[in-house]
């Protein structure tokens, strides 16, 4: 059972996110067990996602000039005034009982964090593209020793937060929800949760492959700036037969606009 004096923030960083914003806070909103507190973090957005989230009641927007999800991250984390910080991404969509299943979670003291998988809702090639997404993190948590989190849905305890904060890289150039995980690891067990995975697009992986080597060299800058040398290694070498696999979602790009033309890809996202 949820204990139910634990109390749940779930904090949004958004740039740009007009076209996925409303569904999230949809999803949200039809909680079996509402959120205490939702928190949209603003990063510059010059779309209409700060109308989109004041159209919900329940949302609190709080702004954050430094661009970058890792500065907005933060932001939401430090305003939060829960004992669990949930964060999401703008285009996640949490089944109904997302909530209620994080706050379960928490009723083990051992239990700083946890995270879940994707369902993504914009790719003809699923299949492929949740091979790739659950491979890696299932081989990295071989590496690592223990589970790494997944920015778009996680969730961790505030006062491990506080406790990990300033060990943070806080730069734009690298993987933070696996810098917070490296970080947190050290206060209690990282969970990862079946029951908790939620929609989410694979706009990410429908950039150009350019933009797509870029994203995933912060992987493994990461690695090398918070990993002892052989576990860096390792994972380096891991990054790179991953690219064996890139052409999955090049096709799936291809596919999406050839049998679903109208769906328009958003390049305005962090990531």
């Amino acid at each position: 059972m949820a204990d139910k004096s634990l109390t749940l923030t779930i904090v949004i960083p958004a740039y740009n996110e007009q076209d996925y914003i409303a569904l999230c806070l949809r999803s949200i909103e039809a909680q079996s067990v509402m959120p205490d507190e939702v928190i949209v973090v603003d990063n510059n957005s010059t779309d209409d996602t700060v109308k989109i989230a004041e159209r919900f009641k329940f949302v609190k927007i709080l702004k954050e000039s430094r661009q970058h999800q890792v500065f907005a991250q933060a932001a939401g984390f430090n305003a939060a005034t829960s004992d669990i910080l949930g964060r999401i991404d703008a285009d996640s969509v949490l089944p109904a009982d997302w909530v209620k299943n994080i706050k379960e979670a928490f009723a083990d003291q051992n239990t700083v964090a946890v995270t879940g998988g994707p369902e993504p809702y914009d790719v003809i090639l699923i299949r492929g593209g949740k091979f790739i997404f659950y491979t890696f993190f299932f081989l990295v948590r071989l590496v690592v020793g223990h589970w790494m989190l997944w920015g778009s849905n996680c969730a961790f305890r505030r006062s491990a937060w506080e406790e990990a904060k300033n060990q943070m890289l806080m730069r734009a150039d690298i993987w933070e929800d696996y810098d917070l995980a490296l970080c947190l690891e050290q206060y209690g067990q990282i969970r990862f949760m079946k029951k908790i995975k939620v929609g989410n697009s694979f706009r990410v992986g429908h950039t150009s492959p350019w933009h797509q080597l870029e994203y995933q060299i912060r992987a493994v800058r990461t690695f090398w700036l918070k990993l002892n040398p052989f576990q860096a290694l390792l994972l380096t070498l891991l990054w790179l037969m991953v690219i064996l696999v890139s052409p999955i979602p090049l096709l799936d790009k291809i596919l999406v606009k050839f049998i679903s033309p109208n769906s328009a890809d958003n390049n305005n996202t962090f990531n």
